[in-house]
C-alpha cells in the first residue's frame, strides 16, 4: 500500500470534516461536534489561519472499502510555553481503523514534528484520552512521556456558558 502525506487543500475539507466524525464517534462524542465545512475553510487558509491540518491519501487506485482516498489527518497550531518558548500542539490525529498498523499515524506525526521544527517549535505536545490505551502505547512507542502525573499538570477547560459566564464577570 502506498500513500502521501501532505499538507490538506480547501479540497479535502469534506473529507476532513467525514474524519473528524468518525473520530468523535469513536469517542462516544458525535453529538458534541459543532465544527463546520465553513469553519474549516475560514479559520485553516489563509494569512490568518489558525491551525494547520495534514492527511493521509491513497492513490486513487487504492481506495478504502467505502470510495475515499484520505483516510487520516492530523490537526495542530502554534502555541506559547512561557518556559520554553514556540511549541505546536496536536489537537486530532485520526486514521480510519482499516489503514491502522500501516505506519500511517506514525508517518502524520513525524511530518507534524517536522513542520515543528520548521517554525522553531522546541515541543510537540498533544493529548490522548485516558482510555484510549493503544495510542498512549503508541505515542510511548514514539518517545512521548505522558505528563500527566509525573509533571503534576491537569488539562483544564471551560466551553460554552462557562466561558460567556466568566467573560461576564470581568470588570465586576
Amino acid at each position: 500500500m502506498s500513500y502521501i502525506i501532505r499538507p490538506w487543500a480547501t479540497r479535502d475539507l469534506k473529507d476532513v470534516m467525514r474524519l473528524i466524525r468518525e473520530c468523535a464517534k469513536a469517542h462516544g462524542a458525535l453529538d458534541q461536534v459543532r465544527t463546520t465545512p465553513e469553519m474549516l475553510r475560514d479559520h485553516g487558509f489563509g494569512k490568518e489561519s489558525t491551525f494547520g491540518c495534514l492527511v493521509a491519501e491513497l492513490p486513487s487506485e487504492q481506495k478504502s472499502k467505502s470510495g475515499h482516498t484520505i483516510i487520516g489527518y492530523q490537526f495542530h497550531y502554534l502555541s506559547y510555553c512561557t518556559w520554553d518558548g514556540h511549541i505546536l500542539f496536536g489537537e486530532d490525529l485520526y486514521v480510519m481503523p482499516d489503514f491502522r498498523g500501516k505506519g500511517i499515524g506514525t508517518s502524520l506525526l513525524k511530518k507534524a514534528a517536522k513542520v515543528a521544527l520548521e517554525k522553531g517549535c522546541s515541543q510537540f505536545r498533544f493529548i490522548s484520552a485516558s482510555w484510549n490505551q493503544p495510542a498512549m502505547d503508541f505515542f510511548t512507542k514514539l518517545g512521548a512521556l505522558d505528563v500527566t502525573f509525573s509533571s503534576s499538570w491537569n488539562l483544564c477547560h471551560l466551553d460554552g456558558d462557562h466561558v460567556r459566564k466568566l467573560a461576564e464577570k470581568v470588570g465586576k
